[in-house]
């Protein structure tokens, strides 16, 4: 019997043949030849390395034009979705047969995660308490590092479905090999297609490709997950059997809403984002109301239907007779049809109606009021049903219910975020502008308090001559009118959070408090009571930063009016913790250790202080960026930091590669979910008894690899130098790859000014992958007297094991071989040559005391099956990642003079060297999966 990888080999094989066949048939023989000579040639030299043979592969890149370059691009790049779709279906599979082999689910699933908390004699009472606080909220923002187009998602979804059907079928039935014809026609029509963007994207784009997912899979996937996790609780805790779950999925969104650095989000964009929400998520629902109104045909001449029914349709009889103006008795005999035909018109008066704007009043006065209105009408249905047609009463309709209260009328709660000294900024136009007001620079943050306080304390709204603004200001004024004007029309839930990027001290807050008074989102309600409609989420970023909350939490939680504001709305602050420039900033292991720690001093000060705290962890697709297992890094969260509640990011290519198909979201979802409930659970996270030791060797693990990090990218002259010519960059700003600008200011890239993922996508691309491992070497090598101690941290301590397990995976992705010839695109011999030391000399450290520490002789010799994915995806990127380099030396060449018409590369060429670059930063992005 063949193995599983064996399997999963062999699927890949048929569709890289169809793909193949594709290629062959449309662009030519001579492409496929050069296609498979360049494969062949890198497969071989990763089994038997010989120079001479890599010098003419090399060589023969060097030879072929642009047109053709892009050809080899798209044919690796195509090969890598396919196998990527493949492998996801693969694990599908392999879920599905754990499932029917009854009690061997998988670790994470909501049955295995149930059973273990029975095991650990967790109570029926203790599950539901657990459930009842718990609050899941995965936020999707704009920062892809793929250039991938949504009708490529399409045709990728239907190959999907083509290779479940492939699984499903008897291989030599009529079926499978139509399904197999199928599956050939659909990579036929991939190859077909331009799989990239062919201009930058739009904020437009962007919130389209978010809402993508929903449409794709979440609208399936949120109700199968509440599924799921009640017959799990009914198997386990039968006792719980009527136990009604509560709503513990939403969903965030920055898209349109995050401002901070990018010019092209303003007010009417965030107009625009939530527009596009409420009518995916109405147009959705309009979808489910059709088809129960084809499935609860039940006609009141055989079933007893529930008189609240009638009296529902009466209540509604003006809008009734309209709808059914042309045949009064059309349904007369089947209510429930009769009253999703008024629901289906009240959700299209909604939907016009926010659309609108609520500038039409016929669409204002058929609307629901809000989403509770709605669900009303759907649990009277429901209740009725449950009478006479139970199995009905919990398929469809209960589905509709529970995506009603996971989305609501907005889909998922738009987040507001901008940047601190951009509300100073503003704040010192405003006071500018006030005759009794002082000059807000020149006061300290005592004063600014002081003087934040008072202007808050004062009843009404505070008027402003807007003309005599900045334009930044006046944007901003018309951002907090558009909140304002948008919570009343779409429901009180289209907004999240405002997030205070880089925040340092308590006055930012106040001020974010004081700018929302000017549209009544902040003051003092007819009660005389403080109020903030929006909750406002200090983001601690940077190492110092995270190492300050001490000081600047309790500032802001020892200010009356915060705290009364803070009472006033469920007295739970919401803090954000930023992954991605604290390593940045750092490096990953004191990152890594200021945010474990941060979490911990969070936890003390909101004890103290008596308030409720929500995490949101500014996580990113790279283990740089806080990426993994979102199930480990969840579950390994310090002991009593999670209260039940999480809010993270999903980012990038992660929107992808868990969102594109519904069985997996419904699986990513459950391990999230899991994760959390483990983490609320003390049974599930008690402290090991050693830990004071732990944490006192992480410490010094991080100090030992935060100088070793910061020498490198802080004390290194010609450092950032090296790192513009030796990485792309510099060409990712050129290419379309989001709507963002890749750096902060124009130049030579620093680490203040460039953004931390590009900072992460430049290195990953050129396989130094430096800022998910640099420093982890030096700190291990440190500590050697103590490796005993830090291999029981890796048995008992959570936190450290998943820590270890990222750091392996993502440096087996590093490859020295390749980033060694990047290198070799940095002019300055004597910098290269130093710079590689450095980087050599730690990546050999780092090796050795990963397996010293894991007791191997090999990297993920515990992890096999991840092992034999990233070695067979080796042997592909490496033909990429040299047509990359030879691409940016075409590049930077035709930057600096005119082209040498005897060259070839663009005289003859029908397409200009951007082409096929930005086709070599999807491939490799496609191929090395979380790059950024």
């Amino acid at each position: 019997m063949p193995s599983n990888n064996e399997v999963l080999r062999s699927r890949v094989r048929l569709l890289g043949s169809f793909l193949g066949d594709a290629i062959a048939r449309q662009s030519g023989e001579d492409t496929l030849q050069t296609i498979e000579t360049l494969r062949k040639g890198f497969i071989q030299e990763r089994r038997d390395p010989n120079p001479a043979n890599k010098q003419k592969l090399i060589d023969l890149i060097a030879s072929l034009d642009n047109k053709t370059l892009k050809n080899v691009i798209r044919g690796f790049s195509i090969y890598f979705f396919l196998a990527n779709l493949t492998e996801e279906n693969f694990l599908r599979e392999e879920r599905r047969t754990l499932k029917q082999q009854s009690q061997n689910f998988w670790e994470g699933s909501f049955r295995h995660t149930l059973l273990e908390c029975q095991q650990r004699h967790i109570a029926a009472d203790q599950i539901k308490e657990l459930i009842d606080q718990l609050k899941f909220i995965p936020v999707f923002t704009a920062h892809p590092t793929e250039a991938r187009r949504r009708t490529t998602m399409n045709i990728l979804q239907t190959l999907y479905a083509h290779s479940t059907a492939l699984n499903d079928l008897p291989e030599g039935s009529l079926a499978y090999q139509e399904a197999k014809q199928k599956t050939a026609e659909t990579i036929d029509l991939l190859w077909s297609s331009d799989e990239v963007r062919t201009r930058k994207p739009l904020v437009y784009d962007e919130i389209n490709n978010g809402l993508h997912y929903f449409n794709a899979s979440l609208f399936t996937a949120i109700p199968q997950v509440y599924r799921n996790i009640k017959n799990a609780i009914v198997d386990v805790y039968p006792e719980l059997s009527d136990y009604a779950l509560p709503a513990f999925l939403s969903f965030g969104s920055w898209i349109g809403g995050d401002r901070d650095g990018n010019p092209f989000v303003t007010h009417e964009t965030t107009e625009m984002a939530v527009l596009l929400h409420a009518n995916t998520v109405l147009r959705h629902y309009q979808v489910m109301v059709r088809k129960l109104r084809r499935e609860l045909i039940h006609s009141d001449t055989i079933a007893s239907i529930s008189p609240k029914i009638y009296q529902r349709i009466k209540h509604y009889s003006e809008l009734d007779e309209r709808i059914f103006y042309y045949n009064p008795d059309d349904y007369n005999n089947e209510p429930y049809r009769r009253l999703l035909s008024i629901i289906l018109a009240k959700i299209a008066a909604t939907n016009e109606h926010i659309q609108s704007q609520g500038n039409k009043p016929e669409a204002a006065a058929d609307a629901y009021s809000n989403p509770q209105a709605l669900l009303d009408d759907l649990r009277l249905i429901r209740e009725s049903l449950s009478t006479h047609d139970k199995a009905h009463a919990e398929g469809l309709l209960l589905d509709m219910i529970r995506l009603v209260k996971t989305c609501g009328f907005h889909l998922a709660a738009l987040d507001i975020r901008q940047d601190s000294g951009y509300h100073g900024e503003v704040i010192a136009d405003i006071f500018d502008n006030a005759s009794n007001l002082p000059d807000y620079r020149q006061l300290s943050e005592t004063e600014r308090q002081q003087w934040l306080t008072r202007l808050l304390e004062q009843p009404g709204t505070p008027l402003i001559y807007v003309d005599n603004l900045s334009k930044q200001t006046q944007e901003q004024l018309a951002l907090i009118n558009s909140i304002a004007k948008l919570r009343k029309l779409v429901g009180e839930d289209t907004f999240g959070s405002y997030i205070i990027s880089m925040t340092n001290n308590a006055s930012q807050l106040l001020e974010v408090l004081l700018l929302m008074r000017f549209s009544g989102l902040s003051g003092i309600n007819d009660s005389g009571e403080l109020y903030a409609a929006l909750p406002v989420a200090p983001l601690f970023e940077t190492i110092e930063d995270l190492k300050n909350i001490d000081h600047i939490l309790p500032a802001v939680l020892d200010n009356p009016l915060y705290r009364k504001l803070l009472e006033q709305s469920g007295n739970t602050q919401e803090i954000m913790l930023g992954y991605s420039d604290s390593s940045k900033d750092g490096g990953i292991i004191t990152s890594a250790w200021q945010l474990y720690s941060a979490q911990q001093t969070i936890t003390e000060i909101a004890k103290k202080y008596g308030i409720n705290t929500r995490l949101f962890h500014g996580r990113g697709g790279s283990v740089s960026r806080g990426g993994g297992s979102t199930h480990q890094a969840i579950a390994a969260q310090p002991a009593g930091t999670l209260n039940g509640q999480i809010k993270f990011t999903e980012q990038g290519e992660v929107l992808y590669a868990k969102y594109a198909n519904p069985d997996t979201a419904v699986f990513e979802l459950t391990m999230g979910i899991t994760g959390a409930l483990k983490a609320t659970s003390s049974r599930f996270v008690e402290q090991p008894k050693q830990l004071n030791s732990y944490e006192a060797l992480f410490a010094r693990l991080a100090e030992a690899g935060e100088q070793q990090y910061r020498a490198l990218t802080d004390n290194t002259e010609g450092f950032y130098e090296f790192y513009s010519q030796a990485t792309p960059v510099q060409e990712i700003s050129l290419l379309n790859i989001g709507s963002r600008p890749a750096h902060r200011k124009k130049g030579l890239p620093s680490k203040s000014t460039i953004r931390a993922i590009p900072w992460v996508f430049g290195w990953s691309l050129a396989r130094f992958t430096l800022p998910a491992w640099y420093g982890v070497g030096s700190a291990l090598n440190s500590v050697k007297q103590d490796e005993a101690l830090m291999q029981e941290m890796n048995d008992n301590w959570p936190f450290f094991n998943a820590f270890i397990s990222n750091i392996e995976m993502a440096f087996t992705k590093s490859e020295m071989s390749i980033a060694q010839a990047y290198s070799q695109l940095c002019e300055d011999e004597a910098l290269r040559a130093r710079i590689m030391q450095a980087v050599i000399d730690e990546h050999d450290l780092t090796q050795q005391g990963l397996n010293s520490l894991l007791n191997q002789d090999t990297l993920l010799s515990n992890q096999q099956e991840l092992a034999s994915s990233l070695e067979w995806r080796n042997a592909y990127l490496d033909p990429i990642n040299y047509i990359q380099i030879e691409l940016l030396k075409r590049l930077r060449q035709s930057n600096q003079q005119t082209p040498d018409t005897s060259s070839g590369h663009t005289q003859n060429d029908d397409i200009s060297v951007e082409d096929p670059l930005i086709r070599s930063i999807n491939a490799l992005a496609a191929g090395l999966r979380n790059t950024g």
